[in-house]
Order: structure tokens, then sequence, then C-alpha cells
């Protein structure tokens, strides 16, 4: 190992403005990285010294902040190593100790004087959990990438099996950043958003839509939570599954991991089936995984393609909605919008949150595929919604004999998803009643309403600024968020608005529908 001695002592704002020019520390801020540095270690390390060692085990992570290193793998009966690849300032190696208790695969050697913080997982368990987020997820992010990468070398070998030793070298030791591919940008379909005009097509072809379902032959709650089973068959989006259909059988399942992971991220059902893949017993994971990179990093991207044709195969037996497509469209559109939306007011209020607000927005409204296949009835009714229909947590206890954020939980309590995407599926539409993860309950529920605000929403928007103005989650934020008591709430709200206006191209520009 390195015996770097310490970086001499240089001003702490001088480090934080340094750390913010390396890729890594994109997106931190300055806090979060004086927070940073206070539970790391400057390296600096001379030409040709050994920083990570073959063979040898650690649980050290490393960030590369200026200089040069070279990884080199040593093969029997070879006497000079063989050069894997050169990673440059902004990268970072070691990583996959972080994941897992197993030995260096390879040497990672300094090629010119390099200053390197080694980053030791025990400190950042015991830092601030906003900081821990951050970190892990950019964690998650480069190790997907390598995964990626690796997945391409490994299947740009003609004729031989996948050898997982190599694998496992170019995942562990490192690849260089400027290797890795861009997102692959996904099919955009023009005229969704504001204007479908598609809302009632089957209705307007003449096929009538089913009577609504009986109030006197709604079930017990009771009855109906026998009736989940975290194994059962959901519909998958047809557009997402017709796209990883095409790219896993051409085998840029394995060339292109990032954009198999964001069309994972389109479906809540087939996210939800990797992230429970991870949790499964067979994987023995002490922390529960809540997000699709990580997942796919456990389980690799070989198992995760499997899960994908299981759940796509069995889906072709269940249909969505009674066949009504323009409010399956409907309903894949506003989990994928909800979850950006929350996003966004994250970021735009500037609040520091553990949870994934993505998918605790893709997640929200789960539980209406659930009661779909009990009910196939109800939902066709939003091809053109009854006045009744306006409540629609209300009208779900009427005719069903529950609301879908309770049946989502049940299938989500099965499923093994982490408490934040439980307590959201349940208090989305009433966040005065939640009593944990009330930040997040309070900006999906504000994302769910800005959504059906802006025509994202089952049927005709019903929900209007005034709905927004009065939602008890802007108390929920004060209360969480002292900053944002100064803040005046419909001035904000129409700022927000007016920013959705100018970015819903990008917000729905690329939704599989």
């Amino acid at each position: 190992m390195a015996s770097g001695r310490k970086l001499k002592e240089i001003d702490l704002d001088e480090q934080i403005e340094f750390l913010k020019r390396v890729s890594f520390f994109h997106g931190f801020d300055d806090h979060e990285l004086k927070q940073f540095l206070q539970v790391s270690r400057w390296l600096r390390v001379a030409p040709n010294t050994v920083i990570i060692k073959e063979d040898t085990t650690e649980r050290a992570f490393y960030i590369l902040v200026k200089g040069e290193v070279r990884v080199e793998k040593r093969l029997p009966g070879k006497t000079k190593p063989i050069l894997l690849t050169t990673l440059a300032t902004g990268d970072c190696f070691g990583e996959m100790a972080l994941v897992t208790e197993i030995k260096r695969t390879a040497d990672v050697v300094a090629s010119t004087e390099s200053f390197i913080l080694r980053v030791e997982p025990e400190i950042v368990s015991t830092s601030n959990v906003f900081l821990q987020l951050k970190f892990y997820k950019r964690f998650c992010e480069r190790l997907v990438a390598r995964l990626d990468l690796a997945n391409r070398r490994v299947a740009g070998r003609p004729g031989e099996e996948a050898n997982p030793s190599i694998l496992q070298t170019v995942l562990i030791d490192g690849v260089s950043a400027e290797a890795e591919e861009k997102p692959h940008k996904l099919h955009v379909r023009p005229g969704l958003g504001l204007a479908r005009p598609e809302k009632a097509e089957k209705f307007r072809a003449g096929i009538a839509l089913p009577p609504l379902p009986d109030k006197e032959q709604r079930q017990t709650p009771a009855k109906l939570q026998h009736r989940v089973h975290p194994e059962a068959v959901l519909p998958v989006n047809p557009a997402v599954a017709s796209e990883l259909r095409d790219m896993m059988k051409g085998g840029s399942g394995i060339d292109n991991t990032r954009r198999l992971a964001d069309l994972i991220s389109l479906d809540p059902v087939l996210s939800c089936r990797v992230i429970q893949t991870a949790n499964s017993p067979f994987y023995r994971r002490s922390n529960t995984v809540g997000t699709v990179p990580l997942a796919m990093v456990i389980v690799g991207v070989k198992q995760v393609q499997e899960v994908l044709v299981d759940t796509i195969r069995a889906a072709k037996s269940v249909q969505a909605f009674s066949g009504f497509d323009s409010v399956a469209r409907d309903f894949w559109q506003h989990a994928v919008v909800v979850g950006r939306i929350a996003e966004m007011l994250r970021d735009v209020i500037r609040l520091s949150i553990s949870a994934d607000l993505y998918l605790c927005g893709l997640f929200h409204d789960l539980g209406m595929l659930v009661l779909d296949g009990m009910s196939p009835d109800f939902y066709p009714q939003f091809v053109q919604p009854p006045e009744e229909l306006r409540d629609v947590v209300r009208a779900e206890k009427e005719y069903i004999g529950v609301d879908h954020g309770q049946a989502g939980v049940w299938l989500a309590e099965g499923i093994g998803l982490p408490q934040p995407y439980l307590d959201v599926m349940r208090f989305h539409h009433l966040p005065e009643k939640a009593t944990t993860n009330l930040v997040p309950v309070a900006l999906v529920n504000l994302a769910n309403m800005f959504a059906s605000m802006k025509g994202a929403c089952l049927g005709q928007p019903q929900v209007t600024v005034q709905d927004v103005t009065r939602s008890f989650s802007w108390a929920l934020i004060e209360e969480h968020h002292r900053p944002f008591q100064e803040v005046n709430v419909p001035q904000f709200i129409n700022s927000f608005s007016a920013e959705l206006d100018k970015t819903w191209a990008g917000i729905t520009g690329d939704i599989l529908l």
C-alpha cells in the first residue's frame, strides 16, 4: 500500500473550491464538501508508488483529485504486468471494496505525482445521513458506469464465454470515465403533455365503457388484502417492454447498461421487480436496496435481464385497464412525471432527503394496478369520468372497498420496498396523516397535484391552483426546512408552475407510451 503522507495544510475554502472542479463532487454544496473533507484523508503519492496491491484486502475507496494512475494486472508466467487502463483527475477506484470484502484483483500505481482522497467506509457510515446519501448515489452512478463498460468489454470477445475474473477486474480496479458512453437518448414521442387528443379514442371509436362496479359488491379491506400477493402479475408499459425486448434481443442490453437502467426506471413494475430481486434472501443484504442502479450492481446485468424477460412475458397475460389504452398511457405518464416534478421541487426548495424521490413518485400509484386486477371496470371510467369520480380515493373505497394507496402498501410490504415508498403510497393524498418520511410525502403530494394541474393525470384535470395552495404539504416543508418559512407560497406556486410550462417538453418528451 502507498505510504503517502498527509497533504500540507491549506486553507479549507481552497480545498473546497478545488474539489468543486472534480467531476465526482459536482452537485455537492460547500457544507457537504466540508463534511466530506472531515471524514477523509489526503494522500500525496509519488510517481510509481503502488496505491492498491493485488491480492490484498482492505475497505478503502479512493478519489483521484489530481494526477494520473494506471491499473495493472499480473498474469501467471508473465514477468511484466499488463496495463488494463489509466485513470485521470476526477476518477475513482477501489469502490467495490465498499460493497464486499474481497481481495483486490489488480494493482493501481501512480503514473505521476498524484493527490488522492482516501475514504474509509466506516467513517462515511457515521457521517451525516444526507452526505451519505449523496456520496453513495454518486458511488452507484460510477459503479453502474463501470459495469456498463465491463459488460461491453466481455461481450466484445467473440466466440468466448464471459470471463468472470476479467469482469471482476474491470469492476474493482477502475475504468477511465472518458471511455464511458454518453447516456442513450430514449425515443421521443411527440404530442405528450398538455394536449392529448387520444384521451377518449376508444370511447369515440364506439367501444362502450363498462358500467361502474356495483357498490354493494365491494369487498372488505381484509378480504382485499388477502388477495394481494407480492408475486402477483401486474401489467408493464408495452412501449417500454418493446424497447427492452429489442434491446436484449440484439444483445445491447449488456452493451449499454446505463440505457437499460433508464428504461427500467420508466416503468414502476419493472423497477419494483429488479429491487425485489436485489432484496431477496439469495443476496443476503443487511441493508434494504432502494434504487435501480444499486440493485443492478448487486444482481448483475445478466440476472436483471432474466428478471425483465420473465416479468414482461408474464405481463402479456394481463391487460391494463381493460384495454383502454388512453387510461393506461395516462397512468404510466403520470407516474414518471410525478417522480420528476418531485425531484424538481426538492432541488428548487434546496432540501436534503435520503429517499429516492423519483422512485417515490414512480411508485406512488402502484396500488392502482393492484386494484385494477380486482375491479377491472373501475378505472376505464376515467376515459370520460363522471362527477362522482372527482375524488378518486373516496370513489375507490365506495366502489372497490379500499383506496389505491393502501393497496400499494400491501403489495410493497410483500415485495420488501423501503419504508419511504410505503409512506408515500399511503399518504400522498393525505399528507396531514403521515407520521414518518414527512418531506417525501409532502413533495410527492405536491408533485401529484402539479402534474394533474398540467394535465398529466387520469381523466380530465381536476386540480386547481387553489387546491395546491391549500395543501397541508407546505406546512410540513416549512416545519422541516426553516428557510422556506420566509417564502411566499402563492408566489412560489406561480413561479414553479411557470417553470413547469417552460420545461414540460423535457419532462415528458422521453416517456415511452
